[in-house]
């Protein structure tokens, strides 16, 4: 699967990066000393500025080629920004400073052997190399959903069509594909025509013959996979209306577990960065204080009621970005280059440092710094009603920032709270440390780049 790539590409920088410092070391101290122990915070500070600039300017996507101009520049911007934040990291941490002659080999070094890495990944690894056949069982609307996602996600299949018992289907084209037949062909499919992989894309009714043929396939040597968790898998969001009832109680939801990382540690996470934030964020918030003032009428800060853990309403804190008169006639969703909004509201949207009173919540306690966002009483009761497994989401407590908000625009309608869903239950599914991590790195680049504000 395309998980398992990026984390192969991902290791293969790993030991890229480490290579290259060694090699730029020994080269400019002309010595073959082992530079691990001699210089262990150097070559650690080397390695994670490379990594998480990797991944903050997205060189460990998998949707295009390593040759295109396009990904050529945001690995040029990658090397960069890694470079600045090395530099300023030695700054701060003298002790572990290196001279001017390691950097710069060490910089040329990378930059030529991490590419030089991606193009042999993209001539072993590519899209087209060593993909296993699959059949998508159910022509209906789950399998038209799941067909959809691996014509268009770079995966480790290929697709040879459906199988439905409906004769009215048979030879029917979806897309690209037809249905190839029955549920009774499928086992003979593994055999014949060697396609090793089978997703169940039928929500209900599943026949007991249907059931049988997929046994005998599995016990054959195919895969088969449910369709919501191969959904899960290439997409990172759950197919809200493609779930059941058996598959939510069945599937853990590592989010709600009673865990020491979920009850101790992310709270003790939530109250460091919150109380360092509010710190370091000062002179920021000062300035934006004094904007919003001097810009128009009315308080600072804007308090909102907004629905939390265990759907227990809480008041939110932000700085104010619209005028005081905005919901005059009662609550309506943001939208795109909306009026409402005053001009000094619209820059520090756009940089988010409106939502820098919000660590406050999480000191309190109402808020995780990473979480579902939370939303309004008025429109949670509306989309109780209209989304499937909606209040899923109080769970958890809601955060400033989370998986739906560095994956998906700002939402702005019962169909932007959808989308939305399938990404916040996804994080309540795989809730853990090294998730919460690598959100803090896509909210890092979501405000470098000011993306999905309004």
């Amino acid at each position: 699967m395309h998980i398992k790539r990026k984390l192969a590409l991902l290791a293969g920088d790993l030991i890229v990066i480490i290579l290259c410092t060694c090699l730029s070391f020994m080269a400019r101290m002309f010595t073959f000393q082992n530079v691990f122990s001699a210089y262990t915070g150097a070559i650690t500070a080397f390695v994670l500025c490379y990594l998480a600039n990797f991944y903050i300017f997205e060189l460990y996507g998998l949707h295009g080629s390593f040759r295109s101009a396009h990904y050529l520049s945001r690995y040029i911007l990658g090397l960069l920004g890694a470079a600045s934040v090395i530099a300023i990291f030695f700054y701060i941490f003298p002790d572990w400073k290196t001279g001017r002659g390691v950097f710069l080999m060490n910089a040329l070094l990378v930059s030529v052997f991490a590419y030089g890495w991606r193009l042999l990944f993209e001539a072993v690894f590519g899209p087209d190399k060593n993909r296993k056949g699959i059949v998508i069982i159910g022509a209906g609307n789950a399998g038209r959903a799941v067909y959809q996602v691996l014509s268009e996600n770079r995966n480790g299949f290929r697709i040879e069509g459906f199988i439905d018992d409906n004769p009215g289907m048979l030879n029917r084209k979806i897309g690209a594909h037809s249905v190839i037949g029955a549920s009774s062909v499928l086992a003979g499919l593994a055999r014949r025509n060697g396609i090793g992989a089978a997703v169940m894309a039928i929500k209900r009714n599943r026949d007991p013959e249907l059931l049988k043929a997929v046994i005998e396939s599995k016990m054959s040597g195919m895969e088969i996979y449910d369709m919501p968790s191969i959904y899960e898998e290439l997409t990172g969001r759950i197919p809200v209306r493609y779930l059941t009832e058996n598959w939510i109680a069945l599937t853990t939801f590592h989010g709600v577990r009673k865990k020491a990382y979920t009850t101790k540690i992310k709270r003790l996470m939530d109250f460091v960065l919150a109380l360092s934030g509010l710190v370091l964020s000062l002179p920021v918030a000062l300035v934006v204080a004094i904007a919003v003032k001097l810009d128009s009428k009315g308080p600072v800060l804007f308090r909102q009621k907004r629905v939390g853990l265990n759907g227990k309403v809480y008041e939110l804190y932000k700085f104010r970005s619209m005028r005081t008169d905005a919901e005059a006639n009662g609550a309506v969703w943001a939208k795109k280059d909306d009026p409402r909004v005053t001009r000094a509201g619209r820059v520090i949207r756009k940089i988010r440092a409106d939502e820098i009173p919000q660590m406050w919540n999480v000191l309190k306690g109402d808020m995780s710094f990473i979480g579902p966002r939370p939303e309004r009483p008025e429109f949670v009761d509306i989309l109780n009603e209209e989304i499937p497994y909606y209040s899923l989401r109080h769970s958890i407590k809601p955060g400033i920032t989370g998986w739906a908000q560095v994956n998906y625009r700002y939402g702005a309608s019962n169909e932007d709270a959808l989308e939305k869903l399938q990404y916040d239950l996804f994080y309540i599914k795989n809730l853990s440390p090294f998730l919460d991590l690598l959100i803090l790195l896509r909210t890092v680049r979501v405000v470098l780049f000011t993306n999905g504000a309004r």
